[in-house]
Parts: C-alpha cells; structure tokens; sequence
C-alpha cells in the first residue's frame, strides 16, 4: 500500500502536521534556553541578541524558494526531496548544538554564548529551509478548500511541538544542560525524518533515489529562475499583496519583542524559575493549538481576512491591560488568565495569516512567493528582538507593552485596507499572461 499525499485528506493533515511539529521541536528548545539565560541574570539586551541572531534565519529563508522552484528531482516528487534533506540536516544540527552546550553545565560563564548563538542559528537555518520545502509542498497538494483546516492542523502541530518540547527542555536543562535538551530533540525530529521517507506526493512516484517510478504529470513546469524571480516581485508588488506584508510585519514586530520580554519578566520580574515559565508556555501554547484546530472551520468560513482583524484587535486590547494596570501582575491567577489569553490569540493569528497569504499566492510561483512571504514575516519578528537589545534599558516592561499593543492596534488598521476579491481578479490576470504562449510558438 501507497502512502500518497494527493489521495486522502487526513494523511495531507496528518503529514503537514508531523512536518510542521519537527519545526515546532527547535522552537520549544529555544523557549528553554531563553529562559534559561534570563533565569540566570543574562541581561534582556544580551537575551535580545540571542534571540535575534538565532531567529535571522527564518528571516533569510527567501533564498531557498528560487531554488526550489527551479531545481527539483520530479521522480521523487516537486518538494519531497528537498523536504527529506532538510529534515535530516535539522538533526544533524540538533547533534552540533548538543555537542556545543555540553561547555554550558555549570551556567551561562561556562561556554561562550557567541558559540551558543551560532550552533542555534545553524539549526535555524535548517528548520527555516525545511518550512519553504513543506509550505511549497502545502500550497502544491492542497486544495484551496481544505487550506483553512490544513493550516489549523499545521498550526497546532508546530504548536505541540514547541508547547510539549519547552517544558520537557526546561526540566533537562535543569537537571542535565543544555546537552541533554538538544539531544532530546535530534531524537523527536529523526522520527519525522523516517515519515518524509515512507511518503509519496502523488501516485507513481519514486519512493527513493533507487525506487522505481517516475514523475507525476504537471500542470506546468519549473520555470526559469531570472524570470520566477522576476514574476515573483511583479506579483509581490500587488496593491493588496503590499498591504498583506504591511500588516503581517507590524504583527510580527510584536512576536519578536514578545519571546523577549515575557520570559525576563517572568524569571526577574515575577519570581519565576525557567522550569516554571517553561511550563506554563508550553501548556498555553498546547491549549491555544487545541482551540485553534476546532476553529479550522470557522476560518474557512467567515474568511481569514475577518478572523485575522478580530484577533489583532483581541490581542490589543489584551497588552493595554496589561500595560495599564501593572498592579494586577501581583497576583498569580491575573497573570496566567492574561498569558493563557494572549497565546491563544497569537495562535489565532498565526493560522488566520498564514491562510491569508496561501490565497494571495499565485500557482506559477508558490513556492517562491509563499517563502517570501513568510521571510518577511520573520525579519519582522527579528527585527522586534532587535529593537529590545537596541532599546536595552531605555523602555519599561509597561512601556514595552504598550508599544506592543500599538503594534497590534496598527496591524488591525492596515487590514481594513485589504480586498481579497481585487487582488484575486489581479492575480487571475497575471497567471493568464504569464501561462500564455508566445507569439512564435503560436503562429508555428
């Protein structure tokens, strides 16, 4: 029996969700270490630094899609390929950071923390490469219909795994380092390694290098790579796909201050030791990817533009509480009802964003586009842990709430612009004249 991605539903959701769990992996051991660092007295703009160098990235990411448009292996699949390298460069890289935090057992002054960022950012590197390969292969096998809930589903398992692997990370790195924590994860992600190698993306296909079977028929081929890149500014440059990008960076400055500013406060500000704070990321975040898998549906049907507005504003009106009234982080059950809360809307937003740009995605670059897209995003979140290791001393917490909700206030005010019924009639014209023939071929 044929495992075959373009036959059935839930092996699409089953398998998306696995691919985007192995991503969730490395974020879940980097909530631990941040918090770890803070826990330990590393400064917020040193921990900024941190998480700006290790996040680069998935800011950089964009690089990969040309490549993957244009150089494939079709026997095995348009994205396969790609998907099973990557995955298993992930773990090697897990393997590396291991072996560079085993100089970390007696604390932060054991090891050189410049050695630490650039060990993360290798894995980064891979798990961000790996995101364009699942994401083109997303946007290539699933039917537009299905997007919605395969996003949910991807969501939450990117989720899990960040929500389950923070606090089992926060524990080793307590008890055994960050060794141990790294190790843990080059042995969840390998199992996903061993998924992507039994799968197939359509009938026929090989199953390795070695297999039999050949390529699956396409409704068009890899285009050149000068002229992808050229159709992917031209369709980046869309009115409404401007105001998508301008929208989304804004959301994701506040992400980046946000994996910033919530674990400091927490260890040096409320009390809290990193196995604490692990714990309670990880079980919000869980709940937060359970309640947006049952809302799947929903966004399929009021529309991702719709469920996206009212999450930002949600999520606003969420950090001016919590600005405003600093008097109610002294007791205990305010400030998880609050954290719990604003997970749960980040997590929203998240799935509502990523369902948005999907149909802003023109089919004769997907890949590419979708990538950028989505690199942006990060160089925002990057660029929000940058801004707090700029701003090192210089804003409060309250302050740095507040200007997060701004952020999020501005974000909702941008999408108010956005019309997804003009962008598509756009679209539908640039497919038409970029898949139409030339003249010569035409007149022969």
């Amino acid at each position: 029996m044929q495992l075959v991605l373009t036959e059935s539903r839930w092996l699409r959701f089953g398998s998306f969700s696995a691919f985007y769990f192995a991503q969730g992996v490395p974020l879940g051991l980097f909530v631990a270490i941040t918090g770890w660092l803070a826990e330990h007295g590393v400064s917020e703009g040193q921990v900024a630094s941190f998480v700006f160098w290790t996040g680069l990235p998935w800011a950089l990411k964009l690089i990969a899609g040309p490549f993957m448009d244009r150089f494939t292996f079709l026997s095995m699949g348009f994205r396969r390929p790609w998907v099973i390298a990557l995955q298993g460069g992930l773990v090697v890289s897990l393997l590396v950071l291991a072996a560079v935090g085993a100089g970390f057992e007696a604390g932060p002054e054991g090891g050189s923390l410049v050695a630490l960022t650039a060990a993360g950012a290798l894995v980064n590197t891979f798990a961000a490469t790996q995101d364009v390969a699942v994401d083109g292969m997303a946007i290539d096998v699933l039917p537009e219909q299905e997007r919605g809930r395969a996003n949910a589903f991807m969501g939450f398992g990117q989720t899990a795994a960040r929500s389950g692997f923070a606090p089992l990370c926060g524990a080793l790195l307590g008890a055994a380092g960050i060794a141990a924590g790294a190790f843990a994860c080059a042995i969840a992600v390998g199992a996903v390694f061993f998924l992507v190698g039994v799968l197939r993306e359509r009938p026929g296909e090989r199953l390795l290098p070695w297999s039999d079977g050949k390529a699956a028929p396409r409704p068009t081929a890899p285009p050149r790579m000068l002229a992808n890149i050229w159709r992917v500014l031209k369709v980046l440059a869309l009115p409404m796909s401007l105001v998508a990008i301008s929208v989304e960076f804004a959301s994701r400055v506040r992400d980046g201050m946000a994996v910033v500013l919530f674990p400091v406060l927490a260890t040096q500000e409320l009390g809290y030791s990193n196995e604490q704070w692990t714990a309670l990321n990880g079980a919000a975040g869980f709940a937060s990817a359970v309640l947006v898998v049952f809302l799947g549906p929903v966004i399929d049907r009021v529309g991702a533009r719709r469920m996206l507005l009212f999450s930002l504003l949600a999520s606003a009106a969420t950090h001016l509480a919590a600005g405003l009234a600093p008097g109610l982080w002294q007791d205990a059950g305010v400030v998880v009802a609050l954290y719990c809360l604003s997970e749960a809307i980040t997590q929203l937003v998240f799935v509502s964003v990523i369902a948005l740009f999907m149909n802003l995605c023109s089919r004769r670059v997907a890949a590419t586009q979708f990538a950028v897209y989505m690199a942006l995003a990060n160089l925002a979140r990057s660029a929000g842990a940058g801004l707090l290791a700029l701003l090192d001393g210089r804003l409060s917490h309250i302050q740095e709430l507040l200007l997060m909700a701004g952020l999020l206030g501005a974000a909702a005010a941008l999408l108010l612009l956005f019309n997804e019924d003009a962008h598509k009639r756009r679209l539908a014209e640039f497919d038409d004249v970029a898949e139409a023939p030339p003249a010569a071929a035409l007149a022969k």
